[in-house]
This record gives C-alpha cells, structure tokens and sequence, in this order.
C-alpha cells in the first residue's frame, strides 16, 4: 500500500476524500462524517499519523485511528445553507409520489443513516454528476439526471418525516420524495432514443377539457417531466399514444377523441412549454399536445417469439443459423418471424433489412453486439429495424407445452435470513450460509445483524451464525476429514454501528449438525491463517485430502485487479513444505498473465493429479507438485470468463483524521461426468461471460445495454481433445452471472443471471441503482452433454421465476434432488430500489421428484478406494438402466461451484441387489464427503452422505505451519476460545 495506490482506488470508484490507515488500510468517500462525541472525522497533529507505507516507506500511510486523509478538486466546499454550490438553498423543492412496489422515482440508490439531511444528499448526488436528488423514509438519499416516470412522480403533500440528521426539515415520508434539483441544471437531451415501435417524429394536437387522449393520465411534479418520461410511461402501460402538455403533464391512449372539439393538428409554435425535467425539450401547451405513436406495437410479430439478441454474423450470411434463408423485399420483423413460424423452425434472424434466416437451433456461437448494430431499416417498413451489416437480429420461439410429467415446478419456500451469496449443502437437513455484513433482518446472538445463517432444508427457515470475521467474497472447500472449511473474504467493515473484523486471512471451520442443532463456526486468527490476504479466492480439494487457495487480491475496490494489488499466488491448507516456499505463497506466471481479470479462477482436479485453471481467457495445466504450469488453447472468440478491480489519480495534500466492492467470474463452468464408459477422461463446458476486451473502460459500458455472451466452449482434457482445441455451441439466450448445477443424471440445469452489463456496483452507465448488470434472465434451460449437438439446451417445460437473480445470488442442488435458489444483491445492502437484496428462497423441482423413484438401504459411512459394497434397492416397476453416482455438491459463491464433481461408479444389478464398487482413486474423486444416488431410467433416488478414503484429516506439517505464523502478522480480530477436535 502506498498514498498513491490508495488515492488511484478511490478516484476510480469516483470518491473525492481519500485516506490511508494503519498502513495498509484505504477508504473513499464523498463526505467527511465527524461526530464531535467520539471524535472521528476531527483533524489531528500530524504526528498521530505516523505509520509508514509498506510500499513506499517515504510516505505516511495514517497510523491507529487515524487517516492520512486527501481531497480531490471542490470536494467538500458548500454553498448557502449547506446545499452544494449551484443547488441554490434548499427552499425551492418538491414532495411527490414514490411508490416503492416497481422502480423508484430516482434510479440511483445513495446512502441510508441516522446523519441523513437534505444538504447531505444533495451534496453526494451533486458529487456524483447527478442534478436530481431526493430523500425518503427520514434517513434514504437517491439521486438522478432525469425521473423514472413508471412510479410516481406526481405531487404530495405526504412529506411528513423530519429528516433523521435534522428534526428541523423533512425528508419525505412513506412513499413520498421530497425532491431538490440543480439550479438551472437543464437534463439530458432527448435522443430520440423512444421505446421499440414508437415513431421518432411528434406532432402538436388541439387538446380540450375532455381530453383527447383517455387513457392513463400522470401529471409529474417540476422539475421531472421529460418527453421520454411520457412515453416510456404510456409505452409501459400498454397504450400507442403518448402526449406531453403544459410542461408537467403526460396523457395516453388508443386513439385520438375528435368528437369534443380537439384532436386535430396546430401548428407546432403553438407547443411551446418547456418540459419541468428537460427545458430543451418541448412538453405541449396550454391544451396543446406534443404526441407521439407507436406505429407498431410488438413490432407486429405473432405471439410466441421473443426478440433474443444482436448477434456478429462473421459471414454476414446466416452464421448463427442457416437451415433455410430468402431474401423478403418488404421484410419486416413480423414477416420473417411469419415465414420461419410457418416452415417449422424454431429460430428467426433478420439481417441487412432484407434477409430472413430460420433454422431449429444456433449452428454457430452467437457473439452479442449492442442492440443499436442492428439498426438498418426493414426494407418492409423503415420504421422498424431488421438487423444489420453482418449483424443478426435474432428471435427465439418459445418452448413448446409438455406433458405434466415432464414439467418442472418452482416454488417460494421461505426467506433466508441473509442474502444466499454462498451456499454448501452440510448434510441432508442443512445447507450453511455466508452474506456480507449488512442490515439482515436474521440477528445473531448479540441481537445485531447476522452474516451467516444455517438453513433448515425441511423446515424452511433459516438459524443465525455468531461469525468472527467477514465471510463475504471468500472461498470454501470440504476436507478429507468431511469439515468444510472457509478461506478468505471481506476487508474490515464498519457498518450500522458494527464492526465486522478483517476476514481475508480467514480459516473457519464448519462441521454441520443437525438442523435442531447448534453448532457454529470456529476462528482463531493467533493459531491458524492463511499467508496472504485473499478477497475473491478459489479453493479446491486436492488428492491428498488438503486444500489449494487460489489468486484473489489483497483488498476490495473498484472493477478490475491490479498488479499492485493482484494475490497472484497460491498456498495450500494445511500449509505445505513444497517447491521451497515452506508454507508461504507460491507465485504464478498464468495468473498474472491473465491479469486483469483474474478473481476466482475456475479450477478442476484431474485423475492425472493435475489442476485445470481457467481464468479471463486463457487456460493451463498446474502440476503443484512440482509447480510447473502448462498453457492450454485460449478460449475462442476472446470469450472471457472472470471479471475483477483499479484506479489511478490526483488527490491533493494530505491531513491527519481521526476514524473510528468488486467483481466475479460470471460464466457457468463444469466438469462434465467422469465414467468408467469415458475411462474417466475429463471435459469441461464454460459458458456465457463476455467477449470484451482486456482494457475496456467501465465507464464507456452500459448496464442496460452491454451486450453478455451466448457461447459454451467445450474441451476434452485429453492430448488428442487438447490438440482438437476448444468446440463452440451457444446457449439460447446470453448470460452472465448464472450458475450451472450438475444434476445426478449429469445433466446440467442453467438458472439465475443477467442479459447485459457485468459483475459489481456502480461503475457502469444506465444502472438501476448501483447493479452493472441488467435484463435478468428468468427461465431456466436444461444441458444435456450427451444428445447431439442441435438439441443439447431445452426450455421443455421450464417455469419462470419472478425473482431477479443476479450478482451474489447462488443455485445448488439438494440431497432430494431439488435444486435450492436464493440470494442477489447487485444493490448494497438492502435499499429499495429494484434489483434489491433478496431473502426469498426457491426450490426448483425437476420432474423426476413426482416420479416413482428409486430407493436403496445399506451405504456405508466410510468407502474406500476400489473398495466393493452392497446396496439393497428398490428399484421402479419395470427398470431398465440403473446406475450408481457420486457427486460433491462442493462450496458455491459468486457463480463458482467449487469442488462441484460426478462420478459413476461401477456397478451390478442382481435381483434386489445392486454391488457397487468405490471410485478407482483419489485423483478422480479427492477424500473427503460426497453423496451417492442410485439412478434408474433417468430418475435418481434421495442422495445419502458419506465420506470417501479413510475420513483421515489431510495431512499437516508442523513446520511449515510455524513458518508460515512466523512471517505472516495476524489481523487484529477477535478469537474463538474453544477449537474443534483435530484443529
């Protein structure tokens, strides 16, 4: 850490106060808090700042509770009354509606707290380029350039709350926003950028008092009525006429009313009133309408068909797909929807604005380009687009009905407590918890906000975790001995009146019990940690029973990793004596080489001993054994598949102050089912992500409208399937964010993510709130490795979810087969814009839980390698294939399924008798826990626990541990005073 580092990280998360502490510590912010009680935020001497940089220790990186603290430009200085310069003071405001059930009236969501004041939260939006800002509830702040007209908006006088750092004014109330604007800040200019179907050209129309247009009526406060405003709103709710008057007022309909004296046209100089949001913008009149249409609703396409993205055509002839084409001199997208429909396919793509291609499934890796690629004019209709220069516009139909055995069933089960950020299943009653530090309404036992939780899988609730450090954006892996064990996470958090102590060094240990139990997670910094600080790890089982910890960084901020901050290393837990290092981080060629995006790599073990390591695009072979890395075929068509954080600036000179977030990989990646029919040979599947260049700027994407990946690129780990390279197949629809659980028929179910933008909060444009990504994707797809390649993804009788499901939500499968949903907070703690913190749990029922199933009796708790055992089953009236799998349903977080791994087992069916025969070795299944399944026609039965090799803990060397304490300093955290047995 350096002052510079820490001021580059604050300047690209766009915070204007910058201070170091302790050395290595960096916070950002807008504003300076200082309570004259405790004495924070109050200017000290400069010799309470007296500890050195570790990376340049010419410099004073703060010293205890106390920041070398810096600014940037204006930050700070005010105007009257406390309001920032330019936003007047204060009196010239507005309270109107903001009802919180859809989107919020200002779509950025700012701070929550008891020092909430109207000057503060002007003074944060105003910070942050925005002219609007807003507060509610007493102690909420929003901020945006122009309102989201879909929930209010409209004048009250409901603003009755006294503001809760200020009982002299009032800061809205329930569902009221008691709105400030910049002085003379004039909005956005209107683009023409109107909602799919609307013609860009307006019209002034007479009005009357009986209106003429009669359908939905929105009469927003000044100074947020914008044109776009009108007709996104009349758009939203279903009407073809939007109308803007008297600067304020917004009216829909279906057609225009000429039989009350109104409804025709006037010359456009009698519009003449400026819009109250946009003053370069004319909204009507005096009973005059600025009106638009939607000449097309739906674009006219039957229903059915869904719009699925912009696609690259790299041949500019029919690429994605080409099972028939035809050139449609009147082409537009009803017409080639019609045609495609009409011959049976399933796919449409309209391209160049006159060519039409229909095909049964995507022969080629769609490559999403933005939805303004595809913008050539229908020869058919110029109103309308029909894609583009090499570029396809792509319409999907929906799945066909199925049979009710062959549906799925999703059902709301409960809430979790917090937020489902990473989950592992602990045995057939349990499934363990970890979030982030925030307001989580499930209290630990100080009665304070839990960070952990352990869910009852039958009962459906949740029991609060009494933690020590911060779990959040750590890794997880299950011993040899069955304990899982969790590494790594969250820089210290002072949040809500709670400090939550630096978990990056974390080791913590977590048995399970039942769910009437209540055991809890073991700590101790002094005697056990790791060497490196790691936030955003990997973690995986080795064949000797111990764990690999894999990259991450040594701190959190901002969107991609930098060097100067990168853990591009690894160690091993227990620590091991190996290649020299005794204990301490081993570095990395491939990690740093795959800078900068690099967080939670995806890792495999091999039967070979080895580790498959895939991080941004690129992928190597790692013998940690011998710490030898060897580089595998990059992923094609740039396809990358992690995204992480950094920064750079200038600040101004230092002072001394008192005192008392990040990005994932987003792609689905697994190893597909090791069988004795494949000897065992590994392949893996890495789907989605992105296809951005390494050196994007954030600020140049939008969460809206930046384009995900479709493409699945899959590689046997064999020499000839290596030098065979990496084959492509696209998934229905792009995805980041979204997990991919592995099935006991090894089949793999696709659920949860986004359609656009990326991983982590607020440095990408078009946000809702702080959330990157948008456009969730709510229907499941099912993958089958083993049909042919035109039929692998299906959306056969797939329900749809309700629950937006992206950054930090988390998928795994259950011991009964069903597969449990939760989580996504790509909004901070638990504000109320859309896309908010979510507590509500799902289980996703695949048909086979409502067929007859099989059942078996007789599994050992212990099964060794190559060792024989006995089942006794039950099997379905007339069974014909039965086999036997082992999985590890491993340790989820940020879309990564560590550890996630099937094998099948060899096996003999006799009567009632199914002989079974152990994995062959422990480099095909790692010692430790997994469950077994009997699987019969494609129907499995419950999965039963047990460990496999002898339940041993992993092995320990004492000295390398001792090293390791020896040259790494604990952070200052609390400890457990009782360890486990073995610990």
């Amino acid at each position: 850490m350096t002052q510079e580092v820490c001021k580059g990280l604050c300047d690209a998360a766009g915070l204007r106060l910058c201070g170091v502490e302790y050395g290595t510590e960096c916070y950002g912010g807008i504003i300076l808090h200082t309570n004259t009680t405790s004495g924070s935020g109050v200017t000290l001497s400069s010799s309470s700042c007296n500890v050195q940089c570790p990376g340049n220790t010419t410099e004073i990186c703060g010293g205890g509770w106390a920041l070398s603290y810096f600014t940037k430009g204006t930050a700070g200085q005010t105007g009257v009354n406390g309001y920032p310069v330019g936003w007047g003071d204060g009196t010239v405001r507005k309270c109107v509606t903001d009802y919180t059930g859809y989107e919020r009236v200002l779509s950025y969501s700012g701070p929550v707290g008891s020092y909430m004041t109207n000057q503060y939260c002007a003074i944060i939006c105003d910070a942050m380029g925005y002219i609007l800002a807003g507060t509610e509830n007493a102690n909420e702040c929003y901020c945006a350039n122009q309102i989201n007209p879909l929930n209010g908006g409209i004048p009250t006088n409901a603003c009755t709350m006294k503001c809760a750092g200020d009982s002299t004014d009032y800061c809205g109330g329930v569902d009221a926003l008691t709105l400030l604007a910049k002085t003379g800040a004039v909005g956005p200019p209107y683009v023409s950028s109107l909602p799919l179907g609307w013609l860009n050209s307006s019209t002034c129309i007479h009005d009357t008092s009986s209106r003429v247009l009669t359908g939905s009526t929105l009469k927003l406060a000044a100074p947020i009525m914008t044109l776009d405003a009108c007709v996104q709103w009349c758009d939203a709710h279903g009407w073809s006429y939007a109308g803007a008057e008297d600067g304020n007022e917004c009216y829909c309909g279906n057609s225009i009313v000429t039989t009350t004296g109104g409804g025709f046209v006037t010359p456009a100089s009698e519009c003449n009133i400026p819009c109250g949001g946009a003053p370069g913008q004319i909204c009507g009149g005096s009973y005059r309408l600025t009106m638009y249409q939607n000449a097309f609703p739906n674009e006219g396409v039957q229903a059915g068909w869904t719009k699925v993205v912009c696609s690259l055509d790299t041949t500019g002839s029919g690429a994605p797909f080409n099972a028939y084409s035809v050139q449609l001199p009147a082409m537009t997208p009803a017409s080639c929807v019609a045609t495609c429909d009409g011959k049976g396919y399933t796919f449409a793509g309209l391209e160049a604005g006159n060519m039409c291609y229909c095909g049964t499934y995507l022969q080629a890796p769609t490559q999403p380009e933005l939805p303004s690629d595809c913008s050539t004019p229908c020869a058919g209709n110029s109103t309308l687009t029909c894609g583009g220069t090499s570029r396809m516009e792509i319409w999907s139909k929906a799945a066909a009905a199925v049979p009710a055995s062959q549906q799925w069933t999703l059902e709301q089960v409960g809430t979790s407590g917090v937020v489902m950020t990473a989950i592992a299943v602990m045995n057939n009653e349990t499934v363990l918890i970890y979030d982030r530090k925030e307001m989580n309404p499930l209290l630990d036992a100080q009665g304070d906000p839990a960070w952990g939780a352990v869910w009852s899988i039958n009962d459906r609730t949740p029991r609060a975790l009494n933690l020590i450090s911060h779990a959040f954006c750590s890794a997880g892996s299950f011993l040899s001995n069955g304990t899982l064990i969790n590494f790594g996470g969250h820089p210290e958090t002072y949040r809500n009146g709670q400090d939550t102590p630096d978990g990056m060094q974390g080791v913590r240990f977590f048995d399970g019990c039942p769910a009437s139990g209540s055991c809890e997670v073991y700590e101790n910094y002094n005697r056990i940690r790791m060497a490196a600080k790691r936030w955003y790890p990997t973690s995986l089982r080795l064949h000797d029973g111990s764990v690999m910890l894999v990259g991450g960084s040594q701190t959190s901020s901002g969107w991609t990793n930098t060097v100067a901050l990168a853990q591009n290393d690894y160690e091993f837990f227990p620590a091991k004596n190996i290649n020299g290092y005794n204990g301490l981080p081993i570095p990395s060629q491939f990690l740093l080489d795959a800078m900068p995006h690099n967080l939670y790599p995806h890792m495999f073990t091999l039967p070979n001993q080895n580790l498959l390591v895939v991080a941004n695009n690129l992928a190597m072979y790692l013998d940690w054994q011998n710490n030898t890395e060897t580089r595998l075929p990059n992923l094609p068509n740039g396809q990358r598949v992690a995204y992480p954080f950094s920064g750079i600036g200038t600040f101004n000179s230092p002072g001394c102050l008192d005192s008392t977030d990040e990005t994932p990989p987003v792609t689905l990646a697994v190893m597909l089912p090791l069988t004795p029919e494949n000897k065992y040979t590994p392949e893996v599947i890495i789907c989605g992500g992105s296809h951005l260049p390494n050196a994007i700027d954030p600020t140049t994407l939008s969460a809206l409208t930046s384009p995900t990946s479709t493409q699945c690129s899959r590689m046997v780990l064999s020499p000839s399937g290596v030098a065979a390279g990496w084959a492509t197949e696209s998934m229905p629809e792009p995805r980041t964010l979204f997990d991919g659980v592995l099935l006991p028929t090894g089949q793999i179910i696709i659920l949860n993510g986004a359609r656009t933008g990326t991983a982590a909060y607020g440095t990408l444009r078009n946000e809702t709130g702080n959330s990157n990504a948008d456009n969730p994707t709510l229907t499941p797809v099912l993958y089958d490795p083993t049909a042919p390649v035109a039929t692998r993804f299906s959306y056969a009788g797939m329900p749809s979810s309700l629950i937006p499901r992206m950054y930090h939500s988390s998928a795994t499968l259950l011991p009964s087969g069903i597969i449990m949903i939760g989580g996504s907070n790509p909004n901070d703690d638990f504000s109320t814009v859309t896309y908010q913190s979510e507590l509500r749990v799902e289980y996703l029922s695949p048909p086979y839980m409502t067929a007859s199933r099989p059942t078996f009796s007789g599994l050992p708790a212990i099964i060794n390698y190559a060792q024989a055992f006995v089942l006794s089953v039950t099997l379905p009236v007339g069974a014909q294939a039965v086999s036997v799998v082992l999985m590890d349903l491993g340790f989820v977080t940020h879309h990564n399924h560590m550890d996630q791994k099937l094998v099948k087992l060899v096996s003999t069916l006799a009567a009632t008798t199914l002989s079974v025969v152990g994995p062959p070795s422990a480099s095909v299944y790692s010692p430790g826990p997994g469950w077994i399944w009997v699987v019969v026609d494609g129907v499995p039965s419950i999965g039963q626990r047990v460990i496999i090799g002898t339940g041993a803990d992993p092995p320990s060397d004492p000295a390398a541990t001792a090293n390791l304490l020896a040259n790494t300093p604990a952070p200052n955290a609390p400890t457990q005073p009782n360890p486990p047995p073995g610990t």
